[in-house]
């Protein structure tokens, strides 16, 4: 290939360290002009995983790859600029991931075999191939621990904004509380609050936002904020939805949205007011003893369009009874069958635990321990958060 082609692209200029108005280095130049253009059309792989690394190293010269590991999932993509399989020159380790072409691709590429043999020819191009390798991996390594450790600074932050200390809540009228968040990845985008508004009315939530990860961390907080800070005011609960609403759809070019679960316990009447803004109805005991699903109208989501009126509407939690409220995460976990867990199968363990309502701490074990049974080991893929409340 034309190795002043090559040259011109920036992440090829900081690997083999090349000044641009330079001239090359008699290596490199022999390394970029041995390499050949290779054309791949969409939907095909550049490489495969578990496969021999013969075909060498490749250098994305235009279009988009997609980075799959060995389920198929997407880990990564990559564009113009990009290297891959570069290891496979020097070791003899089988593609570790496939990258298949998203777009039709075209790539430089240097067989594993030409490499060797320029290398043996001139050791200075092997010794300062590797010293290039070595500086990119240590780049690579030192990125990833920067952000590792601002994930862990994240996911600390977050668990300390989610209550996680309920002795307030169990002090008023035979009230037992338990809350818990397991999120797919650090972070997480579900979140749950409760609080008193005064002392004769809870606010208890749970919500989901949008997404995950970092985004969806940072969408939660700012809905976390706007629901108890109009909360606290003693708004009438759909002034409450309707504002934080609002709030979240100004300036939202994300198109962010979260479904949440509103309720406020008058503590005197045992009267719940509630908003379902889209989210996935909870359970609390009927007439017949059992967990059942409580019937609710749904409203659209926070975040989705603003100005829209939120209904309210009302249940019973008197003394002897409980809700059990959860994200999708719980009902749409996985199997290795690729079988929801459902919501069918969701109320048969409620009420397979009934005896242990009394118990809040135990119950959400209980219910963790469950989803992860009915997973059997299937990747978490998405958050599951968990509020449980008992009068019993």
């Amino acid at each position: 290939m034309n190795a002043e082609r090559l040259r011109s692209i920036p992440t090829i200029q900081e690997f083999f360290k090349i000044d641009p108005d330079g001239e090359l280095k008699e290596g490199t130049r022999i390394l970029l002009e041995a390499m050949e253009e290779v054309q791949i059309a969409k939907g095909e792989d550049i490489v495969t995983i578990g496969a021999e690394s013969e075909d060498g190293m490749y250098i994305i010269l235009s279009g988009v790859t997609e980075v799959l590991d060995a389920k198929g999932n997407l880990i990564n993509t990559l564009s113009v600029g990009d290297f891959i399989g570069e290891l496979g020159l020097i070791n003899d380790d089988r593609r570790g991931a496939t990258v298949r072409a998203a777009t039709e691709v075209v790539c430089a590429n240097i067989s594993k075999s030409l490499f060797e043999e320029i290398a043996s020819a001139n050791r200075k191009i092997y010794g300062t191939f590797m010293n290039m390798l070595y500086t990119k991996t240590t780049k690579l390594v030192t990125e990833r621990e920067r952000i590792k450790s601002e994930l862990a600074v994240a996911t600390k932050i977050q668990a300390e904004c989610l209550e996680n200390d309920f002795t307030e809540f169990n002090r008023h009228q035979d009230i037992r509380l338990k809350a818990a968040m397991r999120p797919a990845k650090e972070v997480g985008g579900d979140f749950y609050d409760m609080f008193m508004i005064d002392e004769d009315h809870m606010c208890f939530l749970i919500a989901d936002v949008s997404g995950k990860g970092v985004p969806a961390a940072l969408f939660m907080t700012m809905a976390k904020t706007h629901i108890k800070n109009y909360a606290m005011l003693n708004l009438p609960l759909a002034e409450v939805a309707e504002r934080a609403n609002n709030q979240l759809c100004y300036k939202n070019e994300t198109g962010m949205f979260v479904t949440a679960f509103i309720c406020v316990l008058d503590l005197r009447t045992d009267d719940v007011t509630f908003i379902n803004a889209g989210h996935n109805r909870p359970f609390i005991i009927d007439e017949e003893g059992h967990f059942s699903m409580i019937p609710a109208k749904v409203n659209l989501a926070l975040g989705m369009m603003e100005g829209i009126p939120y209904r309210e509407q009302h249940f019973k939690l008197a003394k002897g009874n409980c809700i059990y409220m959860y994200t999708d995460g719980v009902t749409e976990a996985l199997n290795p069958a690729q079988e929801f867990f459902g919501d069918a199968h969701l109320e048969e363990v409620l009420n397979k635990h009934m005896e242990q309502t009394g118990d809040v701490d135990g119950f959400i074990e209980n219910m963790y321990r469950e989803v992860d049974d009915f997973a059997d080991g299937e990747m978490q893929a998405d958050d599951i958060t968990m509020v449980f409340l008992s009068r019993r």
